[in-house]
C-alpha cells in the first residue's frame, strides 16, 4: 500500500516538474534539459527501476536535437533570402536580446514575443545596414521571424515528446 502511494506521489511530482519545464520553454530557458534532469532525479530516486539509462540517453539525444534545431531554424528559414553571415548573426543576437527584454511582459509570454520581434529586428537592421533597401530588409526580417517561430514550435514539440517518453516510462 505504501509503495503504491509513493509511486503515485512520484509520478505526480514528476508530471508537475515536467509541466514546469515545458513552461520554461516559453520564456527561453532550456526546458528540455530540465526534463533530462528530472528524468535523472526520478531514475535515481527509484534506483533506475523504470527510468533506466536508455531512457536517459534518449532524453539527452532529444534535448540536444531540440536545441540544435531551434538554433538552426533561424538560419535555415531565411535561406531563400540568401542572408549574409552578418544578417544571420544579428537575427540570433536580436532574438536573444528580444527574449531577455520581453521576459517581464505578459507573464513570461513576452519572452517568446520579444525573441520573435528581436529576430525580425536584428535581421532587418543588418540587411538595411548593408544597404540592400527597405523591401529586402523586411523580407529578411520576416524570414528570421518565421525561422525563430519554427524553432520554438519544433523545440516545444520535442519537449512534449520527451515528457510523454519520461512519464510513460515511469508509469
Amino acid at each position: 500500500m505504501l509503495d503504491t502511494a509513493l509511486h503515485i506521489t512520484g509520478i505526480v511530482l514528476l508530471t508537475i516538474g515536467c509541466l514546469f519545464a515545458l513552461a520554461t520553454l516559453v520564456v527561453g530557458l532550456p526546458g528540455t534539459f530540465i526534463i533530462v534532469g528530472l528524468g535523472l532525479l526520478y531514475g535515481w530516486s527509484t534506483d533506475f527501476a523504470a527510468v533506466d539509462g536508455a531512457t536517459i540517453l534518449w532524453l539527452v539525444a532529444l534535448a540536444a536535437a531540440a536545441e540544435l534545431l531551434e538554433l538552426g531554424s533561424t538560419l535555415l528559414a531565411s535561406g531563400a533570402e540568401k542572408p549574409t553571415r552578418r544578417v544571420q548573426i544579428m537575427a540570433i543576437v536580436g532574438g536573444i536580446a528580444g527574449g531577455i527584454i520581453g521576459t517581464p511582459l505578459l507573464f513570461g509570454l513576452g519572452s517568446l514575443l520579444g525573441a520573435l520581434a528581436g529576430a525580425f529586428a536584428g535581421a532587418a537592421a543588418a540587411t538595411s545596414y548593408e544597404g540592400r533597401g527597405t523591401e529586402a530588409a523586411l523580407r529578411s526580417g520576416f524570414a528570421a521571424f518565421r525561422g525563430r517561430l519554427l524553432g520554438f514550435i519544433v523545440k516545444a514539440s520535442l519537449g512534449v515528446a520527451m515528457v510523454a517518453l519520461l512519464i510513460g516510462t515511469a508509469i
